[in-house]
């Protein structure tokens, strides 16, 4: 796997400065972000949705939301929660940075109670919030998503962890439900995919 996603780095690169500071910053760090691959799908997504309204239920320092602003374009708005003040003014400095400023508004918050008092609908949600807390995202996406609009859902392999059936870690269970939650829903389906840490992209039916 390690050879695959050194492949793929390879030859769907991108070479944006601001992408790359992200990148090291992250590594510096150790920071979790989704990376290029999950980043680059992020995009696409929006882009086969014709996403002009995204939100973030957490956003670090700002790289999921560079993709996502990138497809929502000049007129979209990405809405971005982030809790910790200090990554919300490097997310805001990149973004700017990166030229995507202009369509990007940063919560400074808990996630869930910036989307209690942001107005939908949104075509796209994207989360990556706290794993313990995945179970109450789906609740909050019926709540701000348009009907044929996506939530994508990031980490849902959680490092393998959800295939142990005795663990009891609170994030490995929270993902476990999410999952459960997801497939059982009759206005959602869903399909995960082994990319990187696993996607799932849900369409909301109309």
């Amino acid at each position: 796997m390690d050879n695959l996603e050194a492949y793929l780095e390879r030859v769907a690169r991108v070479e944006h400065p601001v992408v790359l500071e992200m990148e090291a910053l992250a590594k510096e760090r150790d920071f979790p972000i989704v990376g290029p691959q999950v980043g680059r799908l992020l995009h696409v997504l929006a882009l086969s949705c014709s996403a002009r309204r995204a939100v973030e239920l957490g956003s670090g320092f700002g790289y999921s939301a560079y993709w996502l602003a990138r497809a929502v374009g000049p007129e979209g708005l990405v809405v971005l929660t982030e809790e910790a003040p200090h990554r919300a003014s490097e997310a805001k400095a990149f973004l700017a940075r990166g030229g995507l400023g202009d369509r990007c508004r940063i919560e400074v918050g808990d996630a869930f109670e910036v989307a209690g008092r942001i107005e939908g609908p949104f075509d796209l949600v994207f989360n990556d919030v706290d794993k313990e807390r995945y179970p109450e995202v789906l609740d909050v996406a019926r709540t701000l998503l348009r009907p044929g609009g996506l939530l994508v859902s990031d980490n849902m392999l959680w490092y393998g962890t959800v295939l142990d059936d005795d663990s009891t870690a609170p994030s490995t269970l929270g993902v476990r439900e999410l999952t459960r939650r997801l497939y059982a829903a009759e206005d959602f389906d869903t399909a995960l995919l082994p990319i990187r840490d696993g996607v799932t992209v849900s369409i909301r039916r109309s």
